[in-house]
């Protein structure tokens, strides 16, 4: 088994052999009898806002809490807490999927909090990186992750020869501007129609507010731009308004403009699967200019069966062996694929292939297509090149 924790505040999701096993907002709404975590926060966070914090994951540090409870004093407290919430899940050592706005020093916090909390962490990979290595990458390609307040894009670079590693490049970090934004955009919107078609504020009360985002919230989980319905109710009175997909699109492109701008022409944006899930934001990057392309929903699955061996020792991995990069290189194109049991005459290891004859691996001189071999750490599958040279 393997297990991967992802750090995004928007869900933070802990996966075990490709599967989610726990995904919750990291949102805390704290309060004298402690603090309660992710959706039974989300429903509570707008009755009751001075008691709520959605910042603690993004900091990760040990700051102060403007509102400390018992027991409760900083942002550490509230990820050691939120952690407590899993522990019974991570029965063994876990990878940690990491954005790149993060620093050293916030995983060295986290790295600290997590053994207090029993939860043992084996290493850091970069999110971006683990989803690019599974994913076939064409020059200029840039990720997109939405976490709840913020946005974070990483250019992914993939090596010249034949694409066998890609790495981190540049990460902007567009603070202000995350999940949370678009959904003020259309609360903002609906609230608007209210006012126009009942001559009721439904932001003006913190109950009206809680039911309109609740709604929101559900309307989001259909992953696609329909027809929003809301219905608020105050005492005797029932009030609905109906927002169409049109307008709820356009909304959506005046809170993506900034990020656009951000998008340099001739760039290939994939967009992470949670992200791309929010309902119109593909067809919005589209509509703003910007080639953007949803990842497969089960990327992560895919990253963990075929790179998570490399995220160990504590390290902090910010580069990967490549899927196919666009286009066939050499190696790629003298693969062959003769069916198991004929003669071998390479082993493979990760995207690079060595003549069996001769080699310095202490790896047999004949084999069959199909074998596996390890020597060194290393783990080696037997092909067949049809021309015989040595790859790379």
């Amino acid at each position: 088994m393997s297990l991967l924790l992802e750090l995004n505040d928007a869900a933070l999701s802990l996966y075990r052999d490709g599967d989610p096993i726990y995904q919750q907002p990291a949102i805390a709404l704290v309060g004298a009898r402690g603090a309660v975590f992710g959706v039974e926060a989300l429903k509570s966070a707008r009755l009751q806002p001075q008691q709520v914090n959605q910042q603690y994951l993004a900091r990760l540090n040990a700051d102060p809490l403007p509102r400390p409870a018992k027991d409760i004093a900083n942002h550490a407290d509230l990820i050691y807490r939120h952690l407590l919430e899993i522990k019974g899940l991570a029965d063994e050592p876990l990878a940690v999927a990491v954005p790149g706005f993060l620093t050293g020093d916030q995983l060295g916090v986290l790295l600290g909090i997590a053994e207090e909390a029993g939860i043992h962490i084996r290493g850091f990979v970069d999110s971006a990186v683990l989803m690019g290595s599974v994913t076939e990458l064409r020059p200029n390609t840039w990720l997109l992750d939405l976490h709840a307040t913020r946005c974070c894009l990483t250019e992914l670079k993939a090596s010249e020869e034949g694409g066998q590693a890609v790495s981190r490049g540049a990460v902007e970090d567009i603070t202000g501007f995350g999940r949370n934004a678009c959904l003020d955009g259309w609360a903002n919107l609906v609230a608007d129609r209210f006012v126009q078609d009942t001559r009721f504020d439904p932001l003006h009360a913190a109950d009206s507010e809680q039911q309109l985002y609740d709604q929101l919230q559900a309307w989001t989980e259909r992953q696609t731009l329909s027809e929003l319905a809301v219905e608020v109710r105050q005492g005797d009175a029932t009030r609905q308004v109906r927002v169409g997909p049109i307008a709820l699109r356009d909304k959506l492109i005046q809170r993506l403009t900034p990020l656009s701008e951000k998008v340099t022409v001739g760039t290939c944006l994939m967009v992470a699967p949670r992200s791309a899930a929010l309902p119109g934001l593909i067809e919005g990057l589209e509509a703003l200019g910007v080639e953007a392309h949803r990842l497969p929903s089960d990327i992560m699955a895919r990253a963990m069966a075929q790179r998570l061996g490399a995220v160990d020792g504590l390290k902090w991995v910010t580069a990967l062996p490549a899927a196919a990069t666009h286009g066939v290189s050499a190696t790629q194109a003298a693969l062959a694929s003769p069916p198991a049991g004929k003669p071998a005459s390479h082993a493979l290891c990760g995207h690079r292939a060595w003549p069996l004859a001769g080699n310095a691996f202490g790896l047999p001189e004949q084999g069959c297509i199909g074998e596996i071999i390890e020597r060194g750490g290393r783990r080696f599958e037997l092909i067949a090149v049809e021309d015989g040279g040595q790859t790379g």
